[in-house]
């Protein structure tokens, strides 16, 4: 009997791409979205489609054995922060008490490095202390610990992952989505930093690939992990190769303010059995899908 894996958030861009993706490994998926797609074709391989609030108790299926949470809500939808913040941690509190009853082995909460907040180190690990993270990231890393407590309360196994920018076909609300939308509609792509080495990406192939490896032999016990890509380049190389996997002429324009750069330690995530793209082919894998090859 396959696995029975609910995705929440299956209407956005990671959440679609990973329940599609588990329902091609042979899972029997769940994908849950606050509104379903508009097209939604009856699709015998893939995902059962199901249109819930994550805070109702009958959000979620009776049972199953794995919860990949993926649904959030995100400042550029609600713009009140106090809501912002009550609605994630409301949906967190609802789904993860919801597999726990349905008796799943494992959760997985996929989290931000908005955790983090103002980050003043060059490296980022999981041990780096949150500076002032605004109410997406607070609401982020309350979960993590909520999930955390559902772990020591018996559930099995629960890994929250803080992931980079995620790219892929649809992508958005991150530095690499915003310069390959200016890339492919010729606008000048703004940078700063050029010379920083730069890991800050996953692509969603990649992401959608280790959590099916996960959900098959989940670990005992919580855990907690960053995620990024292997083999940093310049911002400046970053923004090239855009271009150049794209076939469009470079139009790009560097500064030296802006956030400060930093790189992204995967030594827990390969701990954990990652085994991370390069920079180079993380971005060459987003323009292709974003061009539809």
């Amino acid at each position: 009997m396959p696995l029975r894996v609910v995705v929440t958030g299956a209407g956005g861009f990671a959440g679609k791409f990973i329940a599609h993706h588990l329902a091609g490994r042979g899972f029997a998926v769940t994908a849950v979205a606050r509104n379903l797609p508009e097209s939604l074709l009856p699709d015998a391989g893939g995902p059962v489609w199901r249109r819930a609030d994550l805070r109702a108790p009958d959000a979620l299926p009776e049972r199953f054995d794995a919860l990949i949470h993926c649904a959030a809500e995100i400042p550029a939808r609600c713009q009140d922060p106090d809501e912002l913040y009550r609605r994630n941690m409301d949906m967190a509190r609802s789904v993860f008490g919801r597999a726990q009853d349905a008796g799943a082995r494992s959760i997985v909460f996929l989290s931000s490095m908005s955790v983090y907040g103002t980050i003043s180190t060059p490296v980022v690990t999981e041990d780096t202390a949150p500076q002032d993270p605004d109410p997406y990231g607070r609401a982020k890393g309350d979960a993590e610990q909520l999930l955390e407590a559902h772990v020591k309360a018996g559930l099995p196994s629960g890994l929250s992952i803080r992931l980079p920018g995620t790219v892929g076909r649809g992508s958005h609300n991150n530095f690499l989505s915003n310069a390959l939308r200016q890339v492919l509609s010729g606008e000048t792509v703004a940078a700063n930093n050029p010379e920083a080495p730069f890991n800050n990406i996953v692509y969603v192939g990649d992401l959608a690939a280790f959590l099916g490896s996960w959900i098959e032999a989940p670990r005992d016990g919580y855990a907690v992990t960053n995620l990024a890509a292997a083999d940093p380049m310049t911002i400046r190389d970053v923004v090239s190769l855009l271009f150049s996997c794209a076939g469009r002429p470079p139009k790009v324009r560097f500064g030296e303010s802006g956030k400060k750069p930093f790189l992204i330690s995967l030594d827990r995530a390969m701990s954990l059995g990652y085994r991370p793209a390069s920079v180079r082919d993380s971005l060459a894998n987003f323009v292709r899908d974003s061009l539809g090859g």
